[in-house]
């Protein structure tokens, strides 16, 4: 389908304060004649009622898109993790979004641009695009720059963004970055990441490579902050079995999930017979090998079932690899959720992301 580009209500032109934005959004919301949900209730802190009820106006319209495509018949997608660059047009986006089914983004500045830039992107679709937060990916994050951290919370604080990152802990150098650094999780820049996402409720994104000397630093972070909702990105994967030998199983990551109710996974984006360069691993360890179409392991398979409320679909598609977000969705559909019971397919494609940002149970 071709999507139109919505031209903004007024209440979104900039510039404008992000508390304005919010109020402003509530007016152009209650146009919209949408039907209201109930209270948000994830808010450890809950933020003042005027910003209150503009997040409650603009996830109206969240769930008004989300029921549109279930009204098709067709499995909404929430993509969790969009690394947008602005370097392609936000048509494109769209585009592609509506070619496979992905009713909402949530649309992840760079540090470069900064978090208003989402907001600035996101108010031209703004029943589409979710504004988010940056992550760490740049030289303020990894210099930590705590300058950085304080002008983060100010704007999670503020009410307008409805989720963080990905914020970069150990990261690898890969195809399209040259980033091989460590940011230790219980570092001051990370606790006030965590701080903040306990605090108002706000979930985050992080990217932490699984080594298994690397995994009690997260273990404590989990633990300090127990209402901070983190979403580690790319289970599935395994880039080093050497040094990966604890986690990238489907024990491994059953075992965490028991043990700490806060965490969250994006399941990899990365397809059967990927190759990670440095070790020559062949990383995504969730389907089978075989020939013909890819297919979900049975054990990976059980345990998305089992825990089908842990689990949400992420992209992972920045610049380098924009070309490849068809492939990407197109096996999220085939390979995972095709497979999956119903119940778990519709919690894993939208409704525990949509918990996550709003703090309620899709009905």
């Amino acid at each position: 389908m071709t999507h139109q580009r919505n031209e903004p209500p007024p209440f979104m032109n900039f510039p404008i304060s992000r508390r304005t934005f919010l109020i402003r959004a509530a007016a152009f919301a209650g146009c919209l004649l949408l039907p209201p949900l109930r209270p948000v209730l994830s808010s450890p802190k809950a933020f003042p009622p005027e910003v209150m009820a503009a997040r409650q106006a603009l996830l109206n319209s969240y769930q008004n898109t989300l029921k549109s495509f279930l009204s098709r018949g067709q499995l909404p997608i929430i993509d969790v993790e969009q690394h947008w660059g602005r370097k392609v047009p936000l048509t494109e986006l769209l585009a592609k979004m509506d070619r496979n089914g992905v009713a909402l983004t949530w649309l992840g500045p760079n540090e470069r641009n900064g978090n208003v830039s989402s907001l600035e992107d996101c108010r031209q679709f703004p029943d589409r695009l979710v504004p988010t937060t940056i992550g760490g990916d740049g030289p303020r994050w990894h210099g930590k720059d705590l300058s950085l951290i304080q002008e983060l919370q100010a704007d999670v604080r503020s009410g307008a963004y409805f989720s963080m990152g990905e914020f970069e802990a150990r990261h690898y150098i890969s195809s399209t970055n040259n980033r091989n650094i460590h940011m230790p999780l219980d570092s001051e820049s990370f606790q006030g990441v965590f701080q903040v996402a306990a605090e108002t409720g706000i979930p985050l994104l992080l990217h932490h490579e699984a080594e298994d000397a690397l995994l009690p630093e997260l273990e404590k972070m989990l633990s300090r902050y127990p209402k901070a909702d983190v979403i580690w990105c790319h289970v599935g994967r395994n880039r080093d079995p050497k040094t990966w030998t604890r986690l990238p199983t489907p024990e491994g990551v059953r075992q965490f999930l028991k043990k700490y109710p806060n965490l969250y996974f994006d399941i990899v984006q990365s397809g059967p017979g990927s190759v990670f360069p440095p070790t020559g691993a062949h990383e995504a360890i969730l389907y089978e090998t075989g020939n013909g179409s890819p297919r979900l392991k049975e054990e990976w398979r059980h345990l998305f079932n089992v825990f089908s409320d842990r689990f949400v679909l992420g992209s992972d598609v920045n610049p380098g690899r924009w070309e490849g977000y068809d492939k990407v969705m197109s096996r999220f559909r085939a390979a995972v959720l095709s497979v999956l019971a119903p119940a778990t397919a519709e919690k894993i494609a939208f409704q525990n992301a949509w918990r996550l940002m709003s703090g309620e149970n899709w009905t």
